[in-house]
């Protein structure tokens, strides 16, 4: 049940300090409380067996048993960073277990740990298959493959479809008599490993191999005696079709494709695509007619209807045909790949300002519901508009991310729009932001929050003022953020904002400008007009200012009384993380790692405390193997906690910075330039000019001369616009220190 405690007795381990009368109470005691955790488990009370499965752990620490069920548990709990450092337990303790090393790449996949998360999956595929545990099996080779494709390695991604295929095909027998699948679940599984298969080699450009494999799945699932799947073997003619048209056959391809199509499937990649193939078959007169003949037999598939709509737009003479049906569709569903198809139907036509147009339709929808409203409660339909209106900016946003150059037209249409007097509804302005921030357009987006803050209603104006101060800190806009903030308490009457919102950020802002008596002012304002849940915030904010003045001594004495007045685990931790820093900032670099590692001594997964101790200790070119692993830690810990918060930003572009500079200490240049050229890409790391010269550094390490000096140039551009004697890099004498590289170079 543990195995820990009883392997030492059953094999004769070395004799134990411990009494053997206590080692056999402890066994015991972890037996029980073991026991008692699984019945839990089975009744779903998950956060008490969590609980008694610690305290087992705690007992046994060599046991394996209670980690891989802690594992399954902090993983239902959302407690993922948990259960990857309690994985990575049990891998150490045991390479060979599968279900946890899968269960590790999983984890490590969903927080967007590739690499490890393909090695998890590699050591799990290791294991010679089971036949009793057919579907575990599979399961792990097509997320091996699944991992691989996704890091485009797409010959291990063939390899590992390989084995499951092979795998399922020949043991065919021997898993059915083990019960693992039923025939028909065998054969279904080993078709969709082939299918899969064969886009991988359709990708490989195998497209011999793929129709093979594409054949070989569509006789499993078309064999009434095995998959008994017709649908799922026509389905495969679109397949086909589309290994024939990157084969340049597109007369063969529609073959393939017309049987698919009487299917009606609800999606219009198979209408595109029938599109694409009649205008490679010289046949583009057919191209409309035959689309029209398909949607007016199928009124009710919007995504047919969006796919006929994109065709007529490629004609400026249906053009308006078209808009028409966009309009009756986008008005009925907000289907991401629906509005995907519209958004580059608008980009391809080159008429990004539709898209602003669009929306701002949606939003003026909401606004005039909301003036009809007359002052009376709101209604589910005005509910259900605001929904459906966020819903598609939303939509639009996410068509938007991957397409930097796309996000880029509609800014300047919009940008365009605004500048000829087009009036838009604030939350347009608020989503031209949104978007301008995510593509590192830092002045564009403080322009348009602005304008939502004109523009917003009273009570809407909390998220346009709080993307505008982000912004302008972001971009190190200091004097302007005091500005804003100054203006704001001068309005404060008419804003549904405290004052003392806007006096944490004006102090901030005031210290960084090195308005020392300013900020203080401001700092203290912000204490006496908090409410008591924000007390400890307002007045750690006064300890970051101080340290931002280089009044250090105050700050950490200020620290140390918060630390007698706040005395709660979690309020402990913050004040420390913050006395750190002023320790550092100090010269007392003893001190302030003293700081970080009380705070990973009852906190492991504290990301910032990792990610300060990590970029220190590499500072000082010491530990640095310890280092990277803190900084690995951090990064893994707050890209989990910014996927469950939905942040717009994947990864934190100082830590990623930090990772940079230990691989540069460790004399890791490749690695480290590909960290720190990934964190001055991400729109908070495009203006840091502490990674812009450590790029430069890296560049220079490895003979690129010129792009160092390009490097350092912004690094000393950024450090010379904040205001004298206020920023780190001023401080410490990374400045100075630059501008003499630059001198010698």
């Amino acid at each position: 049940m543990v195995p820990g405690l009883l392997l030492a007795f059953a094999f004769g381990a070395p004799p134990s300090p411990v009494p053997l009368a206590e080692a056999r109470e402890a066994h015991n005691d972890a037996v029980a409380k073991f026991g008692v955790a699984v019945w839990n488990i089975r009744r779903d009370r998950l956060l008490t067996a969590a609980k008694q499965l610690e305290v087992v752990a705690k007992l046994d620490p060599d046991a394996t048993a209670p980690l891989r069920e802690l594992v399954r548990i902090y993983s239902q709990l959302g407690r993922e960073t948990d259960a990857i450092r309690v994985a990575r337990e049990v891998i150490a303790k045991d390479p060979k277990d599968v279900d946890t090393a899968h269960a590790l790449a999983r984890l490590l996949f969903d927080i967007g740990e590739l690499k490890e998360a393909i090695a998890a999956a590699k050591l799990a595929a290791e294991r010679p298959p089971s036949a009793e545990r057919a579907d575990k099996t599979v399961a792990v080779y097509r997320d091996l493959a699944t991992l691989c494709e996704k890091a485009g390695d797409l010959a291990a991604a063939e390899a590992a479809l390989r084995k499951a295929t092979t795998f399922l095909t020949e043991n065919r027998n021997v898993i059915i008599i083990a019960a693992a699948f039923t025939p028909r679940e065998t054969d279904t599984a080993a078709a969709e490993c082939l299918e899969r298969l064969a886009k991988v080699q359709t990708k490989l450009s195998k497209f011999g191999d793929a129709v093979e494999s594409f054949t070989l799945a569509a006789k499993l699932y078309a064999d009434p005696r095995g998959a008994n799947d017709a649908g799922a073997a026509t389905r495969l003619g679109w397949n086909l079709s589309g290994v024939l048209q990157a084969q340049g056959e597109p007369a063969a391809a529609i073959k393939q494709l017309e049987p698919f199509l009487k299917l009606k499937p609800v999606s219009s990649e198979p209408y595109a695509r029938l599109a694409k193939l009649l205008r490679a078959a010289d046949r583009e007169a057919e191209v409309i007619p035959t689309l029209r003949k398909f949607a007016l037999a199928d009124a009710k598939n919007l995504p047919l209807q969006v796919a006929f709509a994109a065709e007529l737009a490629r004609d400026p003479t249906t053009r308006d045909e078209a808009d028409t049906l966009f309009a009756t569709v986008t008005a009925a569903t907000n289907d991401q790949r629906i509005v995907d198809v519209v958004v580059r139907s608008h980009l391809d036509t080159q008429r990004p300002s539709k898209i602003v147009a669009d929306l701002d339709k949606a939003f003026a929808a909401l606004k005039d519901k909301d003036e009809a409203k007359d002052e009376k409660p709101v209604t589910a339909e005005t509910a259900a508009i605001k929904a459906f209106a966020a819903a598609k900016a939303e939509a639009i946003a996410e068509c938007l991310r991957p397409l930097p150059e796309a996000a880029v037209a509609v800014l300047e249409a919009a940008t365009a729009d605004i500048r000829a007097g087009t009036k838009r509804t604030h939350q347009v302005y608020y989503f031209l932001a949104q978007l301008a921030a995510r593509h590192g357009k830092i002045e564009l987006a403080a322009h348009h929050f602005q304008n939502a803050v004109r523009n917003a209603p009273r009570e809407t104006t909390v998220d346009a003022y709080s993307g505008l101060i982000d912004v302008l800190r972001i971009g190190h806009k200091h004097r302007e953020l005091a500005d804003v903030c100054q203006a704001a308490l001068r309005n404060i009457e008419n804003l549904a904002l405290a004052p003392h919102y806007f006096n944490y950020y004006l102090a901030s802002a005031l210290a960084e400008l090195g308005e020392e008596r300013a900020a203080l002012a401001a700092a203290d304002a912000a204490i006496q007009q908090t409410a008591a849940g924000d007390r400890l915030t307002v007045r750690l904010n006064k300890v970051y200012i101080l340290s931002t003045l280089g009044k250090w001594d105050a700050a950490i004495e200020l620290g140390k009384k918060l630390s007698d007045e706040f005395d709660t685990p979690a309020d402990r931790l913050r004040i420390r993380y913050a006395v750190a820093a002023a320790y550092w900032g100090a010269k007392k670099p003893t001190e302030g790692e003293a700081e970080l590692r009380a705070i990973l001594d009852a906190d492991p997964d504290h990301a910032g405390a990792c990610n300060q101790l990590g970029f220190h200790l590499a500072d000082a070119g010491r530990d640095l193997e310890e280092a990277e692993r803190l900084i690995r830690h951090a990064l893994s810990v707050d890209k989990a906690d910014r996927r469950k918060a939905g942040n717009a930003e994947p990864e934190n572009a100082g830590y990623v910075d930090s990772l940079g500079w230990v691989l540069f200490r460790r004399g890791k240049l490749p690695e480290a330039r590909a960290e720190l050229e990934r964190a001055a890409a991400l729109y908070s790391g495009a203006t840091s000019p502490v990674i812009w010269d450590h790029l430069g550094d890296v560049w220079f390490r490895q003979g690129e001369k010129v792009k160092a000096k390009v490097a350092w140039e912004k690094a000393e551009k950024l450090y010379e616009a904040d205001a004298p004697g206020t920023t780190r890099g001023r401080r410490d004498g990374r400045l100075d220190e630059l501008k003499r590289k630059l001198k010698r170079l």
